[in-house]
């Protein structure tokens, strides 16, 4: 009796072995698709598909993120609503893409003229609220910002050498519709608002004579160096963040230890991304030397001068809206903390 009981025992077993457990593995993982703002050649796209093999690694197999490059399901400045219609479920980008839909959105990921390290950047992000901040804008759309990205300090390629702020006066400039455009305009430069590829164009034709765009490495792959001999670098005017921000009802069905596992994952992006680019950047910057650029790099008075425009700037942003005063006051209280403005 006791044997044939122990030999039911391991029967049971056995069945709930053949049974149960194929079942639990043949579960289907968890997919999403995810835009980047940047195009399939751009070394942070590649940083970007990096990360998705990564996530799938981690979490072994549970969460897959298929990567696309900039525009490959929809436009950039539809991504948004993309995300929150489920199109996609995941993206990499700047907020600023969608300052039409809160003009908050358009200045959180870049303080013109803020910040001279990310770090500095990312600790406001991490530590004094930035990312909190930037949920708060985007819950009406139904999306959730997981964490924060970053690729380094851009440049500004220019036919002329720009050396200090009196060397913008007179002269016209590319720039997106932006707290960059109302910089420009404050000491003395004309803003041409045009999309990126139509930039080399302008540049070679003089209808611009300086442009803003991206680090070093990228404005190599436009061709700026070809027609722009001059750049400035590091160019404190600009130290975007991007965010990789999730479908918020996708993101609520995910298991707690995949969301932290995401929220480590985006970290190491950021870091993978910051320093590929950088490698890559002094990799540019002495090949355009051999093609006759010059890079400038502006004396810190001279930052300092443009920062305390930027600060006008910044002041006449936050009267736009009640989320522009807060984006506002809240890097403006960490940067008193910094000791980059009084």
């Amino acid at each position: 009796m006791r044997k044939r009981m122990i030999w039911e025992c391991i029967s049971v077993v056995l069945l709930l072995n053949i049974f149960f457990i194929p079942f639990a593995s043949a579960q289907q993982p968890i997919r999403w698709k995810a835009q980047s703002l940047f195009g399939a050649v751009e070394l942070p796209y590649k940083a970007f598909s990096d990360f998705c093999d990564r996530v799938k690694v981690a979490t072994n197999g549970r969460l897959e993120i298929k990567p696309y490059p900039a525009g490959a399901i929809v436009p950039t400045y539809e991504k948004l609503d993309a995300l929150k219609n489920n199109i996609i479920q995941g993206m990499h980008t700047c907020a600023s893409n969608f300052m039409a839909k809160d003009p908050a959105l358009g200045i959180i990921t870049d303080l013109n003229y803020g910040y001279q390290e990310p770090w500095e950047f990312e600790a406001w992000w991490l530590y004094r609220g930035g990312l909190d901040l930037l949920n708060e804008l985007y819950k009406p759309f139904g999306v959730t910002a997981v964490g924060i990205t970053f690729w380094g300090m851009e440049s500004f390629p220019s036919k002329y050498p720009i050396r200090g702020v009196k060397d913008y006066q007179g002269r016209k400039f590319r720039a997106p519709q932006t707290m960059t455009a109302d910089i420009l305009a404050k000491v003395g430069g004309a803003v041409v608002i045009l999309p990126g590829g139509e930039v080399f164009s302008a540049l070679d034709k003089g209808v611009v004579d300086g442009a803003d765009w991206g680090t070093p490495s990228m404005n190599q792959r436009m061709g700026f160096d070809k027609v722009a001999k001059y750049t400035i670098y590091p160019e404190y005017r600009s130290l975007p963040a991007a965010e990789f921000a999730v479908n918020t009802q996708e993101w609520e069905k995910l298991p707690a230890d995949i969301k932290q596992i995401l929220k480590s994952a985006v970290r190491e992006f950021s870091q993978d991304m910051l320093a590929r680019v950088a490698i890559d950047d002094l990799r540019a910057l002495r090949e355009m030397k051999t093609t006759g650029v010059t890079p400038i790099s502006w004396e810190l008075s001279e930052v300092e001068k443009m920062r305390r425009v930027a600060q006008q700037v910044w002041e006449e942003w936050a009267k736009k809206s009640p989320n522009c005063r807060k984006v506002v006051d809240s890097n403006v209280q960490w940067l008193k903390e910094l000791g980059r403005i009084k």
